[in-house]
Formats: structure tokens, sequence, C-alpha cells
């Protein structure tokens, strides 16, 4: 009895010295919650940054489009027997209706002012049942509603805003459109056959960058960039780099963070408007990658190592490629990562439980969260 008395005691001590010098959060990560990782707790060297949650909150059913200026009202989808746009204020915890269609729509942003809000919405030709995209413009009291988009153009769900309150946005016919809600518009050929398929813009620079299909392989993506001159309306786009799957500019920075496959890795990589090349800030496996407004940090999503579910955790690491922190432990995001403007909040939307909901909409059921953070 003595004995095993004593192996038992041993086996405890071993367990304690493990807990502590690796912390118990490393070991023990809840699923669906929030979590921080904690690097070397018991060193004697400097503890780097550490992140730690402030509150974590369901604010709405629905799928988070985009955020305004003032950070005062996020744009939400929520679907069930029509298609709705609402809009959530989040200091009142307030939701809005503000478009209540039976067209699906695909993806909205908030002007450059925050006086009205763009969306793409999916068009079925009654006659043909060939599928399209509109841009359409309300502004926010509700009382105007423009089509932007000519009835002519299939145009991309994935579009931009210009500095002056217009959108960027690409058509089928091989072009980029900058127009604005009262029917202004600049159209601009890109030279060669891109299938565009996402666009952004810098301002300062006049620099559109674009997703488009490899024109040597369509089952992968290429980032390229175009500069626009005021004396033509043709676009001669260039390489940033190949095989890439996700992007997202910083204004302030003249930056490009993106994604780029390759072979069984993924590499985050930060791509200079002045520098010839970009610069590799993280290796791993990756799903989206978005600017912290300052454009200090970038947030990212990431996949478990050797693990065959989809969900992602949340992560933010310095523009530099220091101090990676983990914000959540892995979860089903089915939405963009937005930023508060000036804020360390987040706002993304996970996959409801199938198991946990009654419904017989074919659409993926989302519930929207709030979760508030602070650095150290």
């Amino acid at each position: 009895m003595k004995i095993i008395n004593n192996k038992l005691l041993i086996c405890f001590f071993i367990l304690l010295t493990l807990l502590t010098t690796s912390g118990c959060q490393n070991l023990f990560i809840p699923m669906n919650m929030p979590v921080v990782l904690r690097n070397n707790p018991a060193s004697n060297e400097p503890l780097p940054p550490q992140i730690s949650i402030q509150s974590y909150t369901m604010v709405s059913p629905g799928m988070v489009q985009d955020i305004t200026n003032s950070g005062n009202n996020l744009i939400l989808f929520t679907y069930g027997t029509t298609h709705n746009i609402d809009t959530y204020n989040t200091e009142t915890m307030q939701l809005s209706s503000f478009v209540n269609s039976d067209k699906r729509a695909l993806s909205a942003l908030y002007d450059t002012f925050d006086t009205g809000i763009y969306y793409a919405e999916k068009l079925i030709d009654p006659i043909t049942g060939s599928i399209g995209t509109q841009i359409i413009w309300s502004d926010v009291n509700k009382n105007t509603t423009r089509v932007i988009s000519q009835p002519e153009e299939n145009v991309i769900q994935h579009f931009a805003m210009g500095d002056s309150g217009q959108v960027v946005y690409a058509n089928n016919n091989n072009q980029i459109v900058m127009a604005d809600s009262e029917g202004n518009r600049q159209i601009y050929k890109v030279l060669n056959n891109y299938n565009i398929l996402a666009v952004d813009f810098i301002n300062k620079e006049k620099l559109i960058v674009f997703l488009a299909t490899d024109p040597q392989n369509e089952e992968r993506t290429n980032l390229y960039y175009t500069k626009i001159n005021d004396n033509s309306s043709e676009l001669s786009a260039t390489l940033i780099a190949d095989n890439v799957n996700s992007f997202d500019i910083n204004d302030l920075n003249n930056q490009v963070v993106f994604v780029k496959n390759g072979g069984d890795s993924q590499t985050i990589r930060i791509w200079d408007t002045n520098a010839a090349n970009a610069s590799i800030i993280a290796n791993g496996s990756y799903g989206s990658v978005h600017f912290t407004p300052n454009g200090e940090r970038v947030i990212f999503t990431q996949t478990t190592p050797n693990s065959d579910t989809q969900s992602r955790s949340i992560w933010i690491i310095d523009v530099n490629g220091k101090n990676p922190l983990q914000l959540t432990a892995p979860l089903g995001i089915n939405s963009e990562i937005i930023c508060h403007p000036y804020k360390s909040v987040l706002f993304f939307s996970v996959e409801k439980s199938s198991n946990s909901i009654n419904s017989t909409d074919d659409h993926t059921l989302s519930q929207t969260y709030q979760l508030t953070y602070r650095i150290d």
C-alpha cells in the first residue's frame, strides 16, 4: 500500500509541475469560447505583451457585414421567409429592419460618410433562369433607393468604397467602375481578360487591388494591383502574388495584407505599395486576414493543425510578425472579422448548430458576437 501511495504522489507531483510550467490554458482549451494562451508564464525572461478578454457577448441573430466609421451601427444579414438587411446600434443594442426583400443580398458596406448603404443583390431572370448581381444604394433613413449598376452589367459580390462616397466594383465586361449615389460614373477598362472576384481601393495612391482567377489555372486566384491615371480610361494590372485566397488593405500605411497558399502551408504577407516584394509575417494554416484600423496589427483566423474541422480561432499579430496572441478557441466563423474603428472590439458571426434550431430555411443561420479585448 505504501508503494502505491508513493507512486500516486509522484504522478500527482509530475502533473502539478506540468500544469504550473505550461499553463492550464495551454492544455485545456474550451470549444466555442474565447481563450487566452500565455507563453512561458514561469520563465524568468520578460513577458511578451499579454491579452485579456474583457467581454464576450451575443449581439444579435444574423451575419455581420460592416460597421460605420463612428462605430455606432452594424449591418447584419438575416434569412427567413424573406431576405433581410438589418442595422444594429452598438450603443443602444437595438436591432432595426433596413431592407426586407425576396431578393438575396450578398454583401453590404456603409458608404464613406455613413449616409447610406451599398449592397449587392442577387437577381434571377424569370424567363431564362440566369443569375446575376446588381448594386443598390439606400440612404440610412430609407427615404431613397437607387440602382447603381447598369441593367447590362453583372457585377461581382465583393466591392469597395472610394474616398468621396463612391462605390468601386467590377463587372462581367472586364471593367472596374467608380459610381456614386447621384448617378455619376467613371468606367475603366482592364487590359487583359481577368475574371475578377473581389476589389479594394487605396485612396491615397488611387490604387485598385483585386483578386482574380489565375489565367493559367482556374482553380486558384492571384492578387493584382492597378493604378488609376486621370488621363486614361485603361488599367494595366501588375501581379502582387499568385495563389492568394484573402486580402485586406490599409489606407493609413498604403499596405496590403494577404494569405498566400504554398503547398501544405500558408503564409501571411504584407506588401507595401512602394516595395518590390512582400514580407512574410506568419506561417501556418489561415482563413482570412484584416488590418486593425490603426494599421499596427493584423487580425487573422487560423485552423487547428491536423484537424479535420472547419472551425477557426481568431488571432492578432504585430505587422512586423511579432507577438502573435490568440483571442478565441476554434469557432464555426462564417463572416469576416469586423474591427471597431477606434476600440479594441471585434464583431464576427458564428454558424448556429443545426441541432439547436428548428428551421426549414436552406440558408446558414448565424449569430453575431462582440468580443472586447485588451493588450497589456
